[in-house]
């Protein structure tokens, strides 16, 4: 079995065991051999981080669309904390962004929000002048929606990025 097939089966029966469908994942039982996971790594493609161009490329094309604000995940965060943040959390006249949680989706059903894995975590970072403006031009948009849809907007307060909109 190639390693991508073992870690779609780990994964395949990772979700099973989250349904409860099955007590345990037998998988995460089994250990790869030392010598394998080596050999493994030396023939792994290596990703390389976007330079600078293709970030701006990635940005500019994103304009206007409700994902805008994503270029948070490119300042080092890892997704959950990008999906953790409420607007209170981000002072655009500071320019700051605070961690405080993170959310994940589990078993593609349940939203858990919890704090970050430790107290190094939880921190405030200053947002870089392209993500500020984004979030600017983004909050905006969702005032605009706000206004529209009325009382069946959902996410007022919430989220910059997610359960925007009307419903």
């Amino acid at each position: 079995m190639e390693a991508d097939e073992e870690e779609s089966a780990w994964k395949a029966l990772n979700r099973v065991a989250t349904r409860g469908l099955v007590t345990v994942n037998v998988a995460s039982e089994a250990n790869v051999p030392r010598k394998a996971r080596k050999a493994e790594r030396k023939t792994k493609e290596v990703v390389q981080p976007w330079n600078a161009s293709e970030v701006g490329a990635f940005v500019a094309t994103m304009k206007g669309d409700h994902l805008f604000a994503l270029p948070l995940s490119l300042m080092g965060l890892r997704p959950a904390e990008v999906c953790g943040p409420r607007w209170s959390d981000i002072d655009l006249d500071a320019a700051a962004l605070g961690i405080a949680n993170t959310r994940t989706v589990m078993g593609r059903r349940t939203v858990v929000e919890k704090d970050t894995k430790s107290m190094a975590g939880e921190r405030v970072l200053p947002i870089p002048s392209l993500v500020r403006e984004a979030l600017k031009t983004f909050r905006a948009t969702q005032a605009v929606e706000r206004l529209v849809a009325g009382e069946g907007y959902q996410g007022a307060g919430m989220r910059p990025w997610m359960n925007s909109g009307p419903r």
